[in-house]
Order: C-alpha cells, then sequence, then structure tokens
C-alpha cells in the first residue's frame, strides 16, 4: 500500500527564515521519494514502514529536522531541534530504526498526529496532521 504526506511551511516569526536544505528516506520496503508541489513538500512511500526527513536552517545558523513516517499503517513524527551541522537527516533517519537510539524509535511508536517543542532560541516547533488517517496523509510544519 503507498502513502502520501504532503507537508504545507508555514513561518510565523518574522524575525527568522528557515529554508529546507535537505530531504532524505528510509525505506523498509518499496522505497520512497520526496518532490514537491504548489509549494508543499511531498514525501511518497511504498509502504507502511518507510520514512522521511526534512532539515531546516536559519538564516541565523538555527537548524533543526522534521521527521515524518508510517509505522505499523500508522502515521508519525517527531521535530528534533537544536543540530550541529554534523547533525544531518542522512545520521538522523536511520536512528529511528536502531536500537541504539531508544529515544527515537519510542518517538516512532507514539505515531502521534501533533507534537511541539521550543529549540535553545526560544522558537516554537510544531507539526500538525491535518490528515490523519488513510493513505493520503497532510500536515502543517509551524515555525513561530
Amino acid at each position: 500500500m503507498t502513502y502520501t504526506i504532503v507537508v504545507q511551511v508555514y513561518q510565523t516569526n518574522p524575525n527568522a527564515f528557515f529554508r529546507c536544505v535537505e530531504k532524505t528516506s528510509w525505506k523498509y520496503a518499496n522505497g520512497a521519494t520526496w518532490s514537491e508541489t504548489d509549494g508543499a513538500h511531498v514525501l511518497r512511500m511504498g509502504d507502511s514502514g518507510t520514512s522521511g526527513c526534512l532539515r531546516f536552517v536559519s538564516d541565523t545558523g538555527e537548524c533543526f529536522i522534521l521527521a515524518l513516517g508510517v509505522h505499523n499503517y500508522k502515521r508519525w513524527g517527531d521535530i528534533v531541534p537544536n543540530l550541529s551541522a554534523e547533525d544531518t537527516g542522512v545520521v538522523i533517519n536511520p536512528q529511528y530504526y536502531s536500537n541504539e537510539h531508544r529515544n527515537r524509535e519510542e518517538q516512532r511508536e507514539k505515531q502521534l498526529s501533533s507534537f511541539k517543542i521550543d529549540n535553545l532560541k526560544g522558537r516554537n516547533l510544531k507539526f500538525d496532521y491535518i490528515v490523519t488517517e488513510g493513505k493520503d496523509l497532510k500536515v502543517n510544519l509551524i515555525i513561530g
């Protein structure tokens, strides 16, 4: 069963501009790819057990990753703030499937439909699935 997650990004703080600098995918089966449509990031996955990450960097050097996927046929997500330059999506994405990074696995297992966290600069980072069930999912990323 194929899944699609459409990610719309909203930036509400006029004092910093974030741009997407990396898109990664992790495939358990049947692959995953990123594309863009009408200003949204679109993750297409071949089956459950697949995910992708978007890494964002601000004009002030702040970095974070939005991780999204489908696990046991249900959506999940996470936000990883306060990253160093070495903490890329290529490094972080596989950690959601590794016993060595239990906190990431636990976040995947929670299968959250929304999540909010502040970074070290006090900036609010939040994702909210607005379509939470089925195979055509939609999520808003709000950078405050």
